[in-house]
């Protein structure tokens, strides 16, 4: 059995030969706890995920704002999803540059999830978010709202990473970096 990282390079790397599509390293916009992210080479982005669980939330998430026809909200480029692949659980998106909102890994749909649902989580929770957007809060909690209330959607993951509120935001550099992966069997 291949580590975590080199098998999701494995199921992104196949996915993308099958769909004739050339995985692009160096311009990967990185990875984080539910997978890892390709841009490739029509531009579109790859995300191959480390779990199940996390593969259905995000692909639900993206079906349900494609049937909507939504690809931007309050100003933000979401992106659309493009194909899947539920055997290798890989998704693929349009690739969007900022300001944007993407990341649905955590996400439920039509309910919160159940340590959402006690009051003094959701402060909790609430405090946290606050925390790490400060002055732009409202912004953020606005989009949320907007999320659950017309599309079902209860996003969990509001971080700058993921709601980038402006294309002249910092990229935290530590997201970005690649984990060291062995390519060479791959290439």
């Amino acid at each position: 059995m291949l580590p975590d990282n080199q098998r999701l390079f494995k199921n992104g790397y196949d996915y993308a030969k099958r769909k004739g599509r050339q995985v692009l390293r160096q311009d990967s916009p990185g990875h984080g706890t539910d997978g890892h992210v390709w841009k490739t080479s029509i531009p579109s982005a790859i995300k191959a995920f480390y779990r199940e669980e996390n593969f259905f939330n995000e692909l639900r998430c993206y079906q349900r704002l494609q049937s909507h026809g939504v690809n931007e909200i309050c100003g933000l480029n979401v992106p659309v999803l493009e194909d899947f692949d539920d055997q290798l659980w890989v998704i693929e998106i349009t690739f969007v540059q900022a300001p944007y909102l993407l990341d649905f890994g955590k996400a439920t749909l039509d309910a919160p999830p159940p340590y959402l649902v006690d009051p003094q989580d959701q402060r909790r929770f609430q405090a946290e978010w606050r925390t790490e957007f400060g002055s732009r809060w409202t912004e953020v909690n606005a989009i949320l709202h907007i999320l659950q209330s017309k599309y079902g959607i209860y996003y969990l993951d509001p971080k700058v990473a993921n709601i980038r509120l402006s294309a002249e935001e910092d990229d935290d550099e530590d997201w970005l970096k690649e984990p060291e992966i062995d390519y060479t069997e791959y290439d």
